[in-house]
């Protein structure tokens, strides 16, 4: 850890508001006994919206396209298939205190805090509308209006050039093993964000602002 960190820089999904795609898909694909049909559930995410097929929204495809890409492939799920991007925000169940508390913590000590999200561009500004603290950050680069998406590095340069930061001056959290390589490549201070206790304790151990 550096002697003295000058910025800090927060994934979104899965360390500051979580995110389940099966929370909706347990509503959706429930049976005539009001249970659950799990299986059914993992069927459609691993062959219908998958997460590869997430991931074009996230690096720019319309959702538009989207569907109708998908329905074209699985016709018979249609209602579905809408219902991802139409009912996106039942996925959020809410945000993740810890981090949030850090990021607040941040903000009101005046230290710099910045974005960095794989996130499609239709759906952030929704998103950012339910959460005043997606709204607070000094910069945010949404991959879904950059047409780039972590790991990859231009992503990470396009940050550092408009929030004007030092990577090895700067924290770097992020729930991906594949994201926090690449960031600590280019010189960040990584934080793989797997457990809550454990990243208040690296955020007090790391000198950022604490309450």
């Amino acid at each position: 850890m550096p002697e003295s960190l000058t910025a800090v820089v927060f994934d979104i999904g899965n360390v500051l508001i979580r995110w389940d795609p099966r929370l909706l898909y347990r509503k959706l694909f429930t049976r005539v006994d009001m249970t659950v049909d799990e299986p059914k559930v993992d069927w459609f995410l691993a062959n219908v919206c998958t997460t590869d097929w997430n991931v074009e929204q996230d690096r720019g495809r319309r959702i538009a396209e989207a569907e109708a890409e998908a329905i074209a492939r699985h016709p018979d799920y249609g209602p579905q298939i809408r219902a991802f991007y139409g009912r996106f925000q039942e996925m959020i169940p809410g945000e993740i205190p810890e981090t949030v508390a850090a990021l607040r913590q941040a903000k009101a000590a005046g230290f710099p805090v910045h974005g960095l999200t794989n996130f499609g561009a239709e759906t952030f500004p929704l998103t950012a509308q339910r959460f005043d603290f997606l709204r607070s950050f000094d910069t945010v680069v949404v991959s879904g209006d950059e047409g780039v998406i972590k790991p990859d590095p231009a992503i990470f340069h396009i940050l550092t050039e408009r929030a004007g930061i030092d990577p090895r001056r700067t924290a770097f959290i992020d729930d991906s093993a594949a994201n926090i390589a690449s960031a600590a490549e280019l010189g960040f201070v990584t934080h793989h964000f797997c457990d809550q206790q454990a990243f208040t304790a690296w955020w007090q151990a790391s000198g950022l602002p604490s309450g």
